[in-house]
C-alpha cells in the first residue's frame, strides 16, 4: 500500500500495520495530495508533489508526475508534454486518476486552474485534453 499526504510519502508492506517514508529518492517535495498505483505492479506508483502545505502549488512552477517502479527506492520525473514553466498548479486528492494497467495504464490528472491532462503510456508523454474548466476537484477515467 502507499500513501502521500501534508505528512509525506508512505509505503506499508503489512497491509498498514507499520509504514515506511519513501518521500526521498528523487522527489522535490514529499507534500501533495494525490497518488496513483498500477494495479498490475505492486511496486509502481505515481504521486503529484507540491511544494509545501502553505504554498500549495508544483514546484518551481513545472508540472510533474513523479513515478516509481521499485516501492519507492527511487523517483523519476515524467512530464514530456506538461507545462514546464510559469506553470504553479495544485492538484487535489481526487483530481488523480486511471485507466487500465500495465502496458495499458492510462493516468489522468485535473488543476484548480481548470486544465486535465491526459497520459495513454503510462506517464511517458502527457497531451492537455481540456484548458479553461472551473476548478478541477475529481478526475474519473472511465
Amino acid at each position: 500500500m502507499f500513501m502521500q499526504f501534508h505528512g509525506g510519502v508512505y509505503r506499508s508492506d503489512d497491509a498498514g500495520t507499520s509504514w515506511s517514508d519513501i518521500g526521498g529518492g528523487g522527489l522535490p517535495s514529499n507534500f501533495g495530495f494525490p497518488l496513483m498505483i498500477d494495479p498490475a505492479d505492486p511496486n509502481s506508483a505515481y504521486v503529484i508533489p507540491l511544494v509545501a502545505d502553505m504554498d500549495r502549488v508544483t514546484p518551481g512552477g513545472r508540472v510533474r508526475v513523479y513515478e516509481t517502479r521499485d516501492g519507492g527506492s527511487s523517483w523519476a520525473a515524467r512530464g514530456d508534454g506538461l507545462p514546464a514553466e510559469h506553470a504553479y498548479l495544485t492538484v487535489l486528492r481526487q483530481a488523480f486518476s486511471r485507466a487500465g494497467e500495465g502496458g495499458q495504464l492510462e493516468l489522468y490528472f485535473g488543476s484548480t486552474s481548470g486544465e486535465v491532462f491526459g497520459s495513454g503510456d503510462a506517464g511517458l508523454t502527457w497531451s492537455t485534453i481540456a484548458t479553461r474548466l472551473p476548478p478541477v476537484f475529481s478526475v474519473v477515467a472511465v
